[in-house]
């Protein structure tokens, strides 16, 4: 098939079927327009979360959209390797003072009836485009060792902070592998923190020397 005519059939396929508008967004975004995204500031209330871009922005929110909800990775392939890099440099600031450290890394987790209504997990989409940045195996993959054993409402159908706060109140259980060790959870937006916060209750209850999160957006 000519040039010309897979064109045309493609162009009369998008006509009768549009192309939903969020991924048209992500499939023009090459690595050189990612790094254009606008950057995240972190809050001083929680200074242990590391957000990457803003989620106002539209490109973002169509990046964490199509991974959410259509499991679209196209774009994990570069943003692996920029998450991948803001956390060598959390390592090696760490390892000046505590040469022995030991990093695992951990996506938050869903329940296994979130998993099955959804088919898979999207923080664990994002930890592994992640891993297979790491060749000499700086970090430890261990996404068993933090469970959601309690499900809860969607956070974006919680009215208030404090709301989020209750629902989510006991709705981890972590392994006792994650003693000492320096725990790196990845997530795909932090709006509130209430759940990267209540993760890392549960894992520096069980023992864990320090908990971090890296994520998408803001």
């Amino acid at each position: 098939m000519s040039k010309s005519i897979k064109e045309f059939f493609v162009s009369i396929f998008d006509f009768i079927l549009p192309p939903r508008t969020d991924f048209t967004i992500v499939k023009k975004l090459t690595p050189e327009r990612i790094n254009d995204l606008p950057r995240a500031s972190e809050s001083p209330e929680t200074d242990w979360i590391h957000p990457l871009f803003q989620y106002k922005d539209n490109r973002v929110r169509a990046i964490v959209w199509e991974l959410k909800y259509k499991e679209n990775t196209r774009p994990l392939e570069y943003l692996g390797k920029i998450l991948f890099e803001e956390i060598l440099v959390y390592m090696s600031d760490t390892i000046i003072f505590d040469s022995d450290a030991n990093f695992v890394l951990i996506p938050i987790p869903i329940t296994s009836e979130r998993r099955i209504e959804r088919g898979y997990n999207q923080s664990e989409l994002i930890a592994k485009s992640i891993i297979q940045n790491d060749l000499e195996r700086k970090l430890l993959y261990a996404p068993q060792w933090l469970e959601k054993v309690k499900d809860t409402p969607k956070q974006s159908r919680s009215e208030t902070k404090q709301e989020r706060i209750t629902n989510l109140v006991g709705s981890f259980g972590a392994n006792p592998g994650v003693e000492g060790k320096y725990i790196i959870l990845i997530d795909d937006v932090v709006t509130t923190g209430s759940t990267l916060s209540e993760a890392r209750s549960t894992l520096l209850s069980s023992g864990a020397r320090e908990v971090v999160a890296f994520t998408l957006a803001h």
